[in-house]
C-alpha cells in the first residue's frame, strides 16, 4: 500500500475526533486524514456526492475508521451499507467504539469489520492502538479502489 493513503474517519463526537486526530499525529503519520459525522455523511463521501465531489479536495480513502454509536447511521448499518457497495465492499474498515459488549464485536465480525477496538480510556494507549493498525495497513495488500 502507498504511503499517502487518504484515512477516513466517522465519528460523531467532535471530542473524540479530535482525540484520533491527535493519536494520528503523535505517530508521526501525515497521510490526509478526513473526518466526517456519522455513516450517512460517509456514504456520501464515498460516492463522491455534495460537498465530496471533489476527489481533489477529498481523495478517496484506502482505510476506513468508524465509531460504532453515530445519529442518522450507525458504524454497523455503514458496515453493512460498505460490505454490500460493488466497488467499496474491499476497504479495510476499523471500528472502534466505547462498547466492547460481545454482541456489537460479534455483530461488527459477522458484518466484515476488519478490526474492532474498544475505545482506550488513556490517550498514550489511543495512541498505541492507532500506531499498530496503520503500521498493519501501510503493510497489508489491498486491492487499488477507485470512486468510479
Amino acid at each position: 500500500m502507498k504511503d499517502d493513503f487518504t484515512i477516513l474517519v466517522a465519528d460523531d463526537d467532535p471530542n473524540d475526533a479530535i482525540l484520533l486526530e491527535k493519536a494520528i499525529r503523535a505517530n508521526q503519520i501525515e497521510n490526509p486524514v478526513r473526518f466526517v459525522r456519522d455513516g450517512h455523511e460517509a456514504i456520501e463521501y464515498l460516492e463522491g456526492t455534495g460537498k465530496y465531489s471533489d476527489r481533489g479536495e477529498f481523495p478517496f480513502p484506502r482505510v476506513i475508521i468508524s465509531d460504532l454509536k453515530m445519529p442518522r447511521l450507525s458504524g454497523l448499518e455503514f458496515l453493512e451499507w460498505l460490505r454490500n457497495h460493488p466497488r467499496c465492499f474491499v476497504l479495510p474498515f476499523i471500528l472502534m467504539s466505547g462498547s466492547g459488549l460481545p454482541r456489537d464485536v460479534e455483530k461488527a465480525y459477522r458484518l466484515g469489520v476488519n478490526s474492532y477496538f474498544q475505545k482506550p480510556a488513556q490517550f498514550q494507549d489511543l495512541v498505541s492502538v492507532i500506531g499498530t493498525a496503520y503500521r498493519y495497513w501501510q503493510r497489508a495488500e489491498v486491492l487499488d479502489v477507485q470512486s468510479g
